[in-house]
């Protein structure tokens, strides 16, 4: 079984607790705590504690009595005094109630209180409190408390003058060597804690970083390899761990050419040569190139000697669709506003000639003309405030009960005093079930699509709408017999400004927004669209809508 993050913070607080028990029972004490101190440990955390044989109810007693009495320092590592009765008290109450087990106290004998202070040259790691029988002393300790008999004079009074320790405060060197051993292990523990929630932290980043994070030793053998370099590549961990990494990406330049181990950007930091950002192409599993940008870093040893190689990868694919987005999204807009604003000037132009007599017939049909491409330029502009406001979530909805039938039928009317010459048949069965929808989006999605099933079927001008119900939701469908959409272009044609399909298709105005709204406003709903075609045979776009009612579907007994 593995040795997890938990395990390693376990073993070592445990580590702590023996080291304590240890020092108290040397200290001939029963029971106790040790409060650590915040700079020996994290100085943005809380005191944390250490108990030994100590019931955690007793420690406010305890820190409680230790408050505005003599605290031990350098000069006083040990201050020992009785107990308060009330914690007396408590502490014989505790022993009774665990009678038949081993006493923290004796009840039959008074009690002490000692505060230890554990120190070292790099500051105070904290105070060990601890219960003892009173009078009794440790190896540590001679005769009364040293500090009773013997102070040492301070520095600046040492004018030439030699002071000898007192005998018996030079039995007192044991105590100090004493908690220099015990500092020296608590300064090891404490270290090792703070390693071990240091590791955790790095990782969680390696866990669950968005960027891929792969480490190789200094021969280029793949020893780490984090979740977003799977999702990235395809590759599980335990298939590349060992791997030589090159053979793993396979990596090329932007121009798509081998990049060489020359142009490595992991021996490129051995080298001490920095590597930030440096755009490649590398290739997943299955053989799909992809855009990166990659930083590589050199961990080195005590000598300066390559150790590990870290490299950080972050996908590209995404902002490289953003900007084929954006300039896609510019290119359509600006042929799409400057075609009606041409005409419109165009035919303003030739009206306000004054050296010219136009019939006004002739009028008229310009007129016509500017009307409609006014029409056409206004639709454009809404679309693309549509497609903002869904994008920034603004999409509103007044949902209530709508029957379907009667408004396809008033859509279709429409559609056909449009286009006389446009066939036009409809599939609508009786009893359809009512649906809870916005009527003003509902319209407005049928439109788009009976438009675009006319607009894209230049030769056989026929359009069928049908409907039909299942027991959750009712489904429109408009088919046409045109020019059809290829199966690769059927997963893009539902995103913003992406008109897929053949030149001539490419030819017809639009900006490629009408079925990214359409779809937005079915999702909306709770719904969903999708598209079955074939090229050159015709297109089906289907959009569902929840029932308002849900069908009473019949209970089957086996």
């Amino acid at each position: 079984m593995p040795w997890s993050q938990t395990q390693q913070s376990e073993d070592t607080h445990d580590q702590m607790t023996i080291l304590i028990g240890s020092a108290i029972r040397l200290m001939r004490g029963e029971a106790g705590v040790f409060v650590v101190s915040n700079e020996a440990f994290d100085p943005q955390s809380s005191s944390e504690y250490i108990f030994y044989r100590l019931n955690e109810t007793l420690l406010p007693q305890l820190l409680s009595s230790v408050q505005g009495r003599i605290q031990p320092n350098s000069l006083h590592p040990l201050v020992v005094d009785k107990v308060t009765a009330e914690l007396e008290r408590q502490l014989h109450v505790e022993e009774d109630t665990e009678r038949g087990s081993d006493p923290a106290c004796c009840s039959e004998k008074n009690i002490e209180r000692c505060s230890l202070l554990i120190y070292d040259l790099a500051g105070s790691l904290g105070v060990l409190h601890f219960l003892r029988v009173a009078g009794e002393r440790s190896c540590f300790e001679k005769g009364r408390n040293l500090y009773e008999t013997w102070v040492a004079p301070p520095p600046e009074a040492n004018q030439g003058i030699s002071y000898t320790m007192p005998e018996e405060a030079q039995g007192e060197e044991a105590l100090y060597l004493f908690i220099a051993q015990v500092a020296a292990g608590l300064r090891f523990a404490l270290k090792s804690q703070a390693l071990v929630k240091e590791q955790g932290r790095l990782a969680a980043i390696f866990q669950y970083s968005t960027e891929g994070i792969l480490t190789v030793d200094n021969a280029l053998r793949i020893i780490d390899f984090n979740p977003a370099m799977e999702r990235l590549t395809g590759w599980r961990e335990i298939e590349v761990l060992g791997r030589f990494y090159f053979e793993v990406l396979r990596p090329k330049d932007r121009q798509g050419n081998d990049l060489g181990l020359e142009g490595s950007p992991i021996l490129q930091s051995f080298a001490g040569q920095p590597v930030i950002n440096r755009e490649m192409a590398l290739s997943a599993r299955d053989g799909q190139r992809f855009d990166v940008s990659v930083t590589a870093v050199c961990v080195r040893n005590s000598r300066g000697e390559p150790m590990n190689g870290i490299l950080t990868i972050r996908d590209m694919t995404r902002e490289r669709e953003q900007e084929e987005q954006r300039s896609t999204f510019i290119s359509v807009v600006s042929h799409e506003l400057q075609t009606p604003i041409a005409i419109i000037k165009g035919y303003a132009s030739t009206l306000a000639r004054s050296d010219v007599s136009f019939d006004p017939r002739v009028v008229r049909s310009r007129l016509v003309a500017v009307e409609e491409e006014a029409d056409r330029l206004n639709k454009l502009v809404g679309n693309l405030l549509y497609a903002s406001r869904i994008q920034a979530g603004g999409l509103q909805m007044d949902i209530a009960t709508l029957e379907l039938a009667p408004l396809i039928e008033g859509v279709v009317r429409r559609l056909q005093a449009k286009f006389p010459d446009i066939e036009i048949t409809m599939e609508l069965p009786a009893n359809l079930p009512v649906v809870a929808a916005d009527r003003e989006r509902i319209e407005e999605v049928l439109q788009n699509l009976l438009d675009n099933a006319v607009k894209y079927s230049p030769k056989k001008r026929t359009v069928k709408v049908s409907c039909h119900a299942t027991g959750e939701e009712v489904i429109v469908s408009v088919s046409d017999a045109g020019m059809g959409i290829s199966v690769r272009d059927q997963e893009q044609i539902f995103e913003r400004f992406q008109r897929v399909g053949d030149s001539m298709s490419q030819a017809i105005p639009g900006a490629g927004l009408g079925l990214y709204i359409c779809r937005s406003i079915v999702e909306a709903h709770g719904g969903h669209m999708w598209v079955e075609s074939a090229l050159h045979e015709g297109s089906t776009f289907s959009f569902s809508l929840p029932r308002e009612e849900k069908a009473h579907l019949p209970m089957v007994v086996f």
